[in-house]
């Protein structure tokens, strides 16, 4: 078993970067971040498959936080922006002989939080990508 996690990432971040978010995706926010941004929170990786043909599941979470809004029309725009790259499959190639076979929206979740002594509005996007291991 290899770990894809870096590869997966890093190709998630470019295509969310690519659909013009205009947001900084973090996957570990320091204190006094600007608002909004995108956050990858947690990664769960399980293997299907035999020895001989090594298949992956990853869970990946993403939080969309936005700070002192009053309209949440904008942090919509942009949980729609990474649904159409789930929902549309819309390719992104990883290295390493690595293949995405599925990409599934798992679920969203919308939220009021404090962080940083301040109340933002969270929105949770999960996501299973399916991989397949070549080597």
């Amino acid at each position: 078993m290899r770990d894809v996690r870096t590869e997966l990432v890093t190709a998630f971040i470019t295509a969310i970067n690519a659909k013009a978010t205009g947001l900084t995706v973090y996957t570990k926010v320091r204190k006094g971040v600007n608002y909004p941004f995108i956050y990858l929170t947690e990664i769960t990786d399980s293997e299907n498959g035999s020895k001989q043909q090594y298949m992956y599941s990853y869970d990946v979470t993403l939080e969309v936080v936005y700070a002192n809004i009053t309209d949440k029309t904008a942090m919509w725009s942009t949980v729609d922006k990474i649904k159409q790259i789930i929902n549309n499959c819309e390719p992104f190639a990883l290295t390493g002989n690595f293949k995405i076979n599925a990409m599934t929206l798992i679920e969203t979740i919308e939220r009021e939080d404090l962080l940083d002594s301040q109340d933002v509005d969270v929105t949770e996007i999960r996501v299973n990508f399916d991989i397949e291991d070549n080597n």
